[in-house]
């Protein structure tokens, strides 16, 4: 298969490789109870029905994320937070890595590599001179491209480097964090050898899961605030194989991603739909009937040029970069969690 550098139109002959290795890929899959079952376990029947759409969903996702050109100091130059979209950009490249072909991974890893080559810069590495207003923005980005470029293999010395070159400017904003980016950064933390300046573990305590605050009650801030609980813990899919809620925590989840998936579905939000499809996967919760629902809404809403999210009101405020701003996310999210529904989305080998 040929990837297509950023920019650049695509072959036919590319574009029909990218499309068989999509339909015939024999990926593992994940079964209700959460263990990991050998290539030849089957989905549900629903799910084997729309498999074909979601072939040509990822496809089309694909190609629209090869067209983009995501430059993170052009981006802030727009007001728009740049280290964010692009690690958000590797994320979703990294998540059909994982469930690439082993023969394919080279060439995706060329891309890849295109990718994070701004990273080898000094440029890129600016946090201990930017602003707080964009190193508080910038920081759980900057952390997190390190550890994807990492679970890829690539090379990170200077990039750690940086990292703890700034380790004292961290500790000085984690009280300025919330309990769901607390957590994640104890992960972060463990990860990259740095001493935390107060105990992160147990940041969740104070999140919105354990306050068991009421759907009804949340705006869209605070659904993201839980999406992003159960994120970090399961280390954005990574990590499927754990199971850290209490039956209690679990109940509450149960009916309050329940509820929040019926009101995105009903306002057509494929952002927020998506993350809350893809909790609902980590969390084993297949069977629930807006499990399903949440799966072909996405492959419903899907744009006609492989993104999702329309955000026209945004153009007038960042023209052209409300793809890199805005749709990128929705893109990388709504993708994502159809990956992890149709494949195996644990940590490889």
């Amino acid at each position: 298969m040929r990837f297509a550098p950023v920019g650049r139109d695509h072959s036919s002959v590319g574009w029909l490789l990218c499309c068989l290795w999509l339909t015939s890929a024999g990926c593992s899959r994940w079964s209700d109870s959460g263990s990991e079952s050998s290539p030849e376990a089957s989905l549900p029947a629903p799910l084997v029905e729309l498999e074909p759409r979601y072939r040509t969903a990822v496809s089309n996702a694909r190609r629209w994320l090869d067209g983009l050109v995501v430059d993170p100091f052009e981006l802030r130059k727009a007001g728009i937070k740049g280290k964010k979209k692009l690690v958000e950009y590797l994320g979703a490249y990294y998540r059909l890595w994982q469930v690439a072909p082993d023969a394919d991974k080279p060439r995706l890893l060329h891309r890849i590599r295109e990718i994070v080559a701004v990273t080898y810069t000094d440029r890129y590495h600016d946090m201990a001179t930017i602003s707080d207003r964009w190193f508080k923005q910038d920081a759980t980005s900057y952390l997190r491209g390190a550890v994807l470029m990492e679970r890829l293999g690539l090379d990170t010395r200077r990039y750690r480097e940086e990292i703890r070159s700034i380790h004292g400017r961290l500790n000085d904003h984690m009280p300025t964090r919330g309990p769901h980016q607390r957590r994640t950064f104890h992960w972060y933390y463990q990860t990259f050898g740095l001493t935390e300046p107060f105990p992160l573990a147990d940041a969740l305590d104070a999140g919105v899961i354990a306050r068991r605050v009421s759907p009804a009650s949340m705006t869209n801030d605070d659904a993201y605030a839980l999406t992003h609980e159960i994120y970090g813990l399961y280390e954005y899919g990574d990590r499927l194989d754990i199971d850290p809620f209490s039956d209690a925590s679990k109940a509450y989840l149960r009916t309050t991603l329940d509820a929040l998936g019926q009101r995105y579905l009903e306002q057509g939000n494929p952002d927020l739909a998506a993350e809350i499809l893809e909790c609902l996967h980590y969390l084993r919760l297949r069977g629930e009937p807006i499990y399903l629902d949440l799966v072909r809404y996405l492959l419903d809403s899907q744009n006609t040029d492989g993104s999702w999210g329309v955000y026209e009101r945004r153009r007038v405020k960042y023209g052209a970069f409300v793809k890199q701003g805005f749709q990128l996310h929705t893109t990388k999210v709504a993708m994502g969690a159809l990956v992890s529904v149709f494949e195996r989305t644990g940590r490889q080998p």
